[in-house]
């Protein structure tokens, strides 16, 4: 409740001008009490989604009048959280002091050094050194660890949430490395003759609480881990198989089809542990600052070459300083961020906000005249037994600490991924970052001081298998000449074209083919919107055939499935997005066939050769090396 004096939110927000849809947005991000806490602060304002720097500062000089000041540091810890948030969304968890200190500059911040050592006693963010992770790429070994001796180049900054994160990856991978309980005796008979399983794959996996599995280029990535879950199910050890992404979730449901598993999300497993707070956490991950919504850019990575524009549009400052509402394009570096640069992304505007459901939760308000709460539903101890995870490459840093941190006891796991597609939609690459990492902490369980990996099986010749072969070492052969017609490349000239054809070969040419019905093929484009991006092709394919049962996909909702035969559509405006880890990312959609619609010109060898992936900043190789 606010003081009967004080102004209410329509009243602090209509003095600065703000446009009237505001409103809503800021009490679903700061709360019941977002007029009392934007009158202490009123900085607070640039945490609600599509707020900018500027308009924060026209808003605290409207409540503050001349005591509000560019060195504030109310203003410093707002905007070095803004600045946090932003790099989120290109999926770091982390970021360099030096160049957050840059952006301060470029902000207005006389003492950009003194802002930060504020922003960081009084604000929900930490400090960490990577000296040691710089070293090691050098080849020097590990230069010790924590914040001693360390310059200000090696310093990185975190939000807490982010830091606890990645700090519950490691503490897990000691922990199931630390507690593997026996398989049971049929395990060693598992049977390994096929050729989707290995007798190294049951070998590690036997002998460790956690496997890595590097999955191979080849059309049978995902058959292969489906084949071992069955294999260990088949041998009588208890198996839980969960889908990294929605994507992998149906794949493996469709390869498991004549099966008795069942393949779950990462919310659903956590439920069947009892896990209820930590599964609306993990659902509720795409609202999240740094989470972006199936409608993002393909690689988890904005774009200032993007035509996305963010629903409501946006709040920004005019030159007298009161906010209006202005249409913000999507996608800006963190660097283009820290200029201040109008194109930013927002986060999708259609997911819930965490605040507003922080804000309905019972347990966050006074609970002196609650009611007790029901007993807790008790679960079946689980026996022994194997935790299978497909496409763990796609699975960010909070919900992949949810989940581990949720295995109980004795279980096994096992993270099947491939580490050369693009990461997750949200902050981290925890994937990537445990197969990289070598930790002299944990050669006490490993004689490498690695967690355990093993390389799927390669499977048998395919040309998109061999496509995908040339594509991680960033070559892209030209195609060849194939009388199946597995791998076809369309080259167009404009995005109307890009769509017809794209509509002609879904609708007619491949099923006719080969022999596949509509929901074996699956088009996908690099972005939701656009001349010829998934809402577009949705709508012609939609036209085409009669039907509203059928989606083109973003290049985001699709990484991490399979489908018997897919369309990708490369087209020039979106060219700016594409990366090596992209483009061998959806070469490896289809199973069957693959047509690639190709109107990005010369952008797709240029981005295969010379553009590996975006790299993201992290703190988990230094928690691993510090455990």
């Amino acid at each position: 409740m606010t003081e009967p004096d004080a102004p209410s939110l329509d009243q602090l927000l209509a003095a600065a001008g703000a446009p009237g849809d505001l409103a809503p947005r800021v009490a679903a991000t700061l709360g019941e009490q977002a007029a009392s806490r934007l009158a202490g602060d009123p900085w607070l304002i640039l945490s609600v989604p599509g707020v900018r720097p500027e308009a924060a500062d026209g808003f605290a000089r409207s409540v503050l009048g001349g005591t509000a000041g560019p060195q504030d540091p109310r203003r410093a810890r707002a905007v070095l959280g803004w600045l946090l948030d932003r790099a989120a969304l290109d999926g770091h968890t982390a970021q360099p002091a030096d160049v957050l200190c840059s952006a301060l500059g470029t902000l207005g911040f006389g003492d950009p050094a003194g802002a930060l050592h504020a922003a960081l006693e009084e604000g929900d963010m930490l400090a960490f050194s990577n000296a040691a992770e710089e070293e090691d790429e050098d080849g020097s070994g590990d230069s010790g660890d924590g914040e001693a001796g360390a310059g200000a180049a090696d310093l990185m900054i975190i939000r807490e949430r982010y830091a606890f994160a990645e700090e519950g990856v490691g503490e897990a991978v000691q922990r199931l490395l630390a507690t593997p309980e026996p398989l049971g005796e049929d395990w060693e008979r598992l049977d390994t003759t096929g050729d989707r399983i290995h007798s190294e794959l049951r070998d590690t996996v036997g002998a460790y609480g956690l496997t890595l599995v590097a999955t191979a280029p080849g059309i049978a990535k995902t058959a292969q881990i489906a084949g071992f879950a069955e294999a260990a199910a088949a041998a009588g050890v208890p198996v839980a198989i969960i889908g990294g992404n929605a994507a992998s979730v149906r794949t493996l449901n469709r390869e498991l089809g004549g099966t008795e598993l069942t393949v779950l999300s990462i919310q659903e497993y956590l439920a069947s542990l009892g896990r209820g707070e930590a599964e609306e956490k993990a659902a509720d991950a795409t609202a999240v600052p740094g989470q972006r919504g199936p409608a993002a850019d393909s690689d988890g990575d904005s774009d200032s070459d993007s035509d996305d524009s963010a629903a409501g549009g946006s709040a920004t400052s005019t030159a007298d300083g009161s906010i209006a509402a202005t249409a913000e394009s999507a996608g800006a570096s963190t660097t283009a961020a820290a200029q201040t640069d109008a194109s930013d992304e927002s986060a999708d505007p259609s997911a819930p906000d965490p605040a507003e459901a922080e804000a309905a939760d019972p347990a966050s308000s006074d609970s002196s005249d609650a009611e007790a709460e029901p007993p807790a539903p008790e679960f079946a101890e689980p026996q022994p037994g194997l935790v299978v995870v497909s496409a763990a490459h796609q699975i960010d840093a909070e919900s992949l600490a949810a989940l581990l941190d949720a295995v109980p006891e004795g279980m096994r796991v096992l993270l099947a991924g491939d580490p050369a597609e693009p990461g997750p939609a949200g902050p981290g690459q925890p994937f990537r970052d445990l197969i990289d990492t070598r930790s002299d902490s944990l050669m006490a369980y490993t004689a490498d001081g690695r967690v355990p990996r093993v390389r799927a099986a390669d499977s048998e010749p395919h040309p998109l298998t061999d496509l995908r072969f040339a594509l991680r070492e960033g070559e892209l052969p030209p195609p060849e000449n194939d009388p199946e017609k597995r791998l076809v490349i369309v080259p167009v000239r404009d995005a109307s074209e890009a769509v017809a054809r794209a509509v002609q070969l879904a609708a007619d040419s491949i099923p006719r083919t080969f022999g596949l019905a509509p929901d074996d093929i699956q088009v996908v484009a690099i972005r939701a919107t656009g001349d010829a991006g998934a809402d577009t092709l949705t709508r012609a394919l939609r036209e085409r055939l009669g039907t509203e049962q059928v989606r083109a996909l973003t290049a985001r909702e699709a990484l991490g499935g399979t489908w018997p035969a897919a369309v990708v559509v490369l087209d020039g405006p979106s060219s700016g997005s594409l990366t090596r880890a992209l483009v061998y990312g959806l070469c490896g959609l289809a199973e069957r066939h693959l047509s690639i619609v190709h109107g990005a010109g010369s952008a797709l060898p240029q981005a295969v050769a010379n553009v590996p992936d975006r790299p993201r900043h992290t703190r988990l190789p230094a928690v691993l090396r510090d455990l």
